[in-house]
C-alpha cells in the first residue's frame, strides 16, 4: 500500500526537487564548463608548447652542432688524434699545444651557445685529469661534478661506453645531481677522454614559462620515471607523461599538466598550470550563478508561503470537513473562500454537496422509519386471531374445571405476552426482555399441550444486556412450535447464546428435535422471497438487513432437528436503562 501525502509535504517536497534539479544543472554545468575551459587552456598552452617545443629541439641540435664544430675549429689534426694526445703525451710543449687547443675549442661552445652554462674535459690523466671552461659562478658546481663523474667512471665506465660502441659514436643526455642542484650533462666520449657539456636547465625553464598560460605557471623538466629535475618553482610530484591534460595536486593546489617527451634528450618538458588560472573565466558564471540562488533563497519561502496560503490552506480545510463528515457531523461546511478560481468552484460543489448528503441522509432516515414501522404493523398482522380464541377456550375450560389459581397464571401470561407483541419495533430490547418473553409464549404453549412441549434456555447472564431487535428469538420459537410439535409429541426447543473472544458479535442458536426444515426451503433464497413464502424468515431478515446491514448473518440447517443460527453485533446496555 503506497504512503499517503499531505499537500504541504508534496509542496515542499517540489521546492526541494527544484533546488536539487538547480545544483544538478549547476553541477552538470560547471562540470562541462570546467572540461571547455581545460580544454581551450590546454589547445592554447599545446600550441605555445610546441613552438617552444621547437626552440628547445633546435637549441639542443645546435649544441651538438657547436660541439663537432668546436672539435675542429683552429685544430690542425683530427679529433681523435687531438683528444688521444692530450691523454697520452709526453712531450711537455706538445701537450701544453694540445691542451690550449681543446681550452679554445671549449671556450668557443660556451661563447656561442646561451643554452651552455660551462664545459668540462675530463683526459683521465693523472697530472692534470681535468680541463674546464666557465663562469665563477659554477666553480662550486664543477667541482663536485668532478667527483661525482671520476667515481661513475672508475665505477660503471663500462655502462657509459658500451663494450661495443664505436668511438666519437656514443653521446646522449644524462643528469647528476650535487649539492649545489640538478645538473643536465650533454656527454660525447672521443677516444679515452669525456667531453662534458652542462646545458643550461634556466635557458630550458625560461623558454617553457614563455609558453605558460599565466605568469605563475610552474615550467619544469622531468626525468624518464616522471621525477622532476628542475622547475622554475618548487613542485613536489612525480610527473607521468601519460596523463597529459589531467589535474595533479601539488602542495594542495590542483595544476594543469600539459609538455612533451623530448626526442633529443628524452627528458619531460612542462608547464603545470594552476586550475585558478584556468577558472578565471567562470568567475563571472559563478557570481551571476550565487546572485540567482541567493535570490532563489529568498523568494521561494515567499512563494512557498503564498502557494500554502492559497492552495494549501483550501485544500487543508476541505480535507477536515471531510475528516468532520466521516466522523458523522454532517453540520459543516467549508468556511474558507479561495483566490484561485478552480479551488473556489470545488469548495462551493463541496458545500453543496454536503448539503445534498444531508438532505439525501434525513430522507434515507426517514424512509427506514417508514419501512421499519411498516414492518412492525406488518408483523403484528401476522398475529393469528385463532391463538386468542384458543387461550379464551383455555380460559373457559380451566373456569369449568374452577382452577382459579392456573386461570391466573394464564391470564397473567397473556398479558404479558400481548404487552410486548405491541412493543415498538424499531427499538432494540435487552436478550434477558426477548427471553421474559418467550418464556411467557412457552408457559401458555406448555398449559395449552399438557406439558408435552418444553423450552430450554442456556444463556450466560453475561449476555443478559445485550441488546437485539424484538421477536428475533420468538419467531423461531412459534416456528418450531408450529411445524416440530405436529411431528413430535414431545417437542424439545433449546435457546442459546454465546459471544466470540473479542465481544464484537453475538450468535443465538435456536433449534428443535423435530424433522427439520424442507429441504426445498434450504436451496431456496428464501431471504429475497415475498409474502407467498416464508413471510416470518423473510421478515426478520429484511429487519436485521434494515438494523445492522451486512454485519448480521442468519443460517439455516438441519441437525437432529431445525437448527437457526443468528449472528448480529454485540450491543450493550452498559449500565443504561432500558427506556434510555
Amino acid at each position: 500500500m503506497k504512503k499517503e501525502l499531505s499537500l504541504q509535504s508534496l509542496i515542499r517536497f517540489y521546492w526541494l526537487g527544484m533546488l536539487f534539479v538547480f545544483a544538478v544543472v549547476y553541477g552538470v554545468s560547471w562540470s562541462y564548463m570546467l572540461r571547455m575551459l581545460t580544454a581551450r587552456a590546454e589547445e592554447s598552452i599545446q600550441k605555445s608548447v610546441r613552438i617552444v617545443q621547437s626552440d628547445i629541439e633546435d637549441s639542443l641540435e645546435i649544441v651538438d652542432s657547436f660541439l663537432y664544430e668546436s672539435l675542429y675549429s683552429g685544430a690542425k689534426q683530427a679529433p681523435r688524434k687531438l683528444y688521444d694526445s692530450l691523454r697520452n703525451e709526453t712531450d711537455p710543449v706538445m701537450l701544453l699545444e694540445t691542451q690550449n687547443t681543446v681550452l679554445a675549442s671549449a671556450q668557443s661552445v660556451v661563447s656561442w651557445s646561451g643554452m651552455i652554462d660551462f664545459v668540462m674535459v675530463y683526459t683521465g690523466r693523472d697530472d692534470f685529469p681535468w680541463l674546464e671552461t666557465g663562469s665563477a659562478d659554477n666553480y662550486q658546481a664543477r667541482r663536485e661534478l668532478k667527483v661525482v663523474f671520476e667515481e661513475m667512471i672508475t665505477n660503471d665506465e663500462k655502462g657509459l661506453s658500451g663494450k661495443d660502441a664505436a668511438p666519437a659514436a656514443l653521446n646522449r643526455y644524462m643528469v647528476c645531481v650535487c649539492a649545489e642542484g640538478t645538473y643536465m650533462l650533454r656527454l660525447l666520449k672521443i677516444e679515452d677522454s669525456y667531453l662534458l657539456v652542462c646545458v643550461s636547465e634556466q635557458k630550458i625553464l625560461q623558454m617553457l614559462k614563455g609558453a605558460a598560460f599565466e605568469e605563475d605557471g610552474i615550467a619544469c623538466i622531468a626525468a624518464q620515471d616522471g621525477r622532476i629535475i628542475a622547475s622554475s618553482e618548487p613542485a613536489d610530484v612525480t610527473l607521468v607523461p601519460e596523463r597529459e591534460g589531467t589535474y595533479i595536486g601539488v602542495g594542495g593546489i590542483r595544476y594543469l599538466q600539459t609538455g612533451y617527451v623530448s626526442e633529443r634528450s628524452g627528458y619531460y618538458f612542462g608547464i603545470l598550470t594552476e586550475q585558478a588560472d584556468i577558472l578565471t573565466d567562470m568567475n563571472v558564471f559563478r557570481g551571476l550563478f550565487l546572485v540567482v540562488f541567493l535570490l532563489l533563497m529568498l523568494v521561494m519561502p515567499l512563494l512557498l508561503a503564498r502557494m500554502q496560503r492559497s492552495v494549501g490552506k483550501p485544500v487543508r480545510s476541505i480535507a477536515d470537513t471531510m475528516d468532520q463528515i466521516a466522523a458523522g457531523d454532517l453540520d459543516v461546511v467549508v468556511r474558507e473562500r479561495p483566490r484561485i478560481r478552480e479551488l473556489g468552484q470545488l469548495v462551493r460543489a463541496f458545500n453543496h454537496m454536503t448539503g445534498r448528503i444531508r438532505q439525501l441522509k434525513i430522507e434515507k432516515y426517514e424512509g427506514e422509519m417508514e419501512v421499519q414501522r411498516a414492518t412492525m404493523q406488518y408483523l403484528q398482522l401476522q398475529i393469528k386471531p385463532h391463538f386468542y380464541a384458543n387461550m379464551f377456550n383455555i380460559v373457559y375450560s380451566l373456569a369449568q374445571r374452577r382452577d382459579f389459581e392456573l386461570i391466573q397464571k394464564v391470564s397473567t401470561a397473556v398479558v404479558r405476552y400481548s404487552r410486548y407483541m405491541f412493543h415498538d419495533a424499531a427499538e432494540l430490547v435487552a436478550l434477558k426482555r426477548e427471553l421474559t418473553h418467550v418464556r411467557d409464549y412457552m408457559e401458555i404453549q406448555e398449559i395449552r399441550y399438557v406439558r408435552q412441549i418444553s423450552c430450554r434456555v442456556d444463556v450466560p447472564e453475561a449476555l443478559d444486556d445485550a441488546l437485539i431487535p424484538p421477536f428475533l428469538i420468538q419467531s423461531h420459537v412459534e416456528n418450531s412450535v408450529k411445524y416440530a410439535f405436529s411431528s413430535q409429541k414431545d417437542c424439545r426447543i433449546r435457546i442459546a447464546a454465546e459471544t466470540d473472544s473479542k465481544r464484537e458479535n453475538v450468535t443465538l442458536v435456536i433449534r428443535d428435535n423435530g424433522t427439520g426444515y424442507p429441504e426445498e426451503l434450504l436451496a431456496s433464497d428464501w431471504k429475497h422471497e415475498g409474502e407467498e413464502g416464508h413471510i416470518g424468515l423473510t421478515n426478520v431478515c429484511r429487519r436485521l438487513r434494515l438494523i445492522y446491514g451486512e454485519k448480521a448473518d442468519i443460517r439455516l440447517f438441519n441437525e437432529r432437528g431445525a437448527v437457526t443460527m443468528i449472528r448480529i453485533p454485540y450491543i450493550a446496555m452498559d449500565g443504561m436503562t432500558e427506556e434510555e
